[in-house]
């Protein structure tokens, strides 16, 4: 039943007026889902919080950013991320980007590094709806378009292999050391569904992350030492600001 509510469904029960409809959708992956709205929420103008009547819809929001309607969304792992996607590929968003943070597997990929997924592997259990086979997903544009983008950075950019789960407290060292060996670099819980979901609505899509920690070199997510909180700072700023630059590019 919900499968079949069309574009005129959700603009009803969203209140979104046809001219607002965005081209791009960004999406944050986070727990801190009102703190990352307030913080997104300052780059646009003209904002019109997005939300339905029985709240199934919350801190989103549609502004504008370098003259154009741009939606964006907090969400956090593959559930949240499925529903966003599909209610803004439904009304004719052209393309996602996802931003958030990862957990490094690669040896080289430290704390505040970003992280651009080649691929993604399906692990979280949302994406099989959306995909009629195989397990992993992967962005359109290539993600050498973004990754060309920080080459002046002060801050390293990885490209690579990531896999997407569903159940950050389940990760145990023999999961994490089972991943590295299939030659994935980072964990997310959100990049699989989203590149899926948008590719089942023919939507352009792209990841940038950052390494939040790796947990194979002992760092992880309970270790707060002021070097890394500062190395995530700068990652997570120089990510938005990528992700702005691709909104404005595209």
């Amino acid at each position: 039943m919900l499968r079949e509510l069309t574009k005129s469904d959700w603009l009803s029960f969203l209140k979104i007026p046809e001219p607002r409809i965005p081209r791009v959708l960004l999406l944050r992956g986070t727990r801190n889902l009102k703190t990352q709205y307030e913080i997104h929420r300052r780059y646009f103008s003209n904002v019109m919080e997005v939300g339905g009547p029985n709240g199934i819809v919350e801190d989103v929001l549609i502004g504008d950013y370098a003259g154009e309607a741009v939606a964006y969304a907090s969400v956090y792992g593959p559930a949240m991320a499925s529903e966003i996607v599909h209610i803004f590929g439904v009304l004719g968003a052209r393309l996602v980007i996802q931003t958030g943070c990862c957990g490094a597997l690669a040896d080289e990929i430290e704390a505040g590094d970003l992280f651009v997924p080649t691929e993604a592997f399906c692990g979280e259990g949302a994406a099989q709806y959306y995909k009629s086979e195989g397990q992993v997903s992967r962005p359109s544009p290539h993600p050498a378009e973004v990754a060309a983008l920080g080459v002046s950075s002060d801050v390293p950019v990885h490209q690579g292999r990531l896999f997407t789960t569903a159940a950050l407290l389940a990760e145990g060292e023999r999961e994490i050391d089972q991943w590295h060996r299939e030659g994935w670099a980072a964990v997310d819980m959100e990049t699989a569904t989203t590149f899926a979901v948008a590719e089942h609505f023919q939507m352009d899509r792209l990841a940038i992350l950052f390494a939040f920690d790796n947990p194979r070199q002992r760092r992880h997510i309970m270790l707060n030492e002021k070097q890394e909180a500062l190395r995530r700072q700068r990652g997570n700023e120089r990510m938005m600001e990528l992700a702005f630059e691709l909104i404005h590019l595209h």
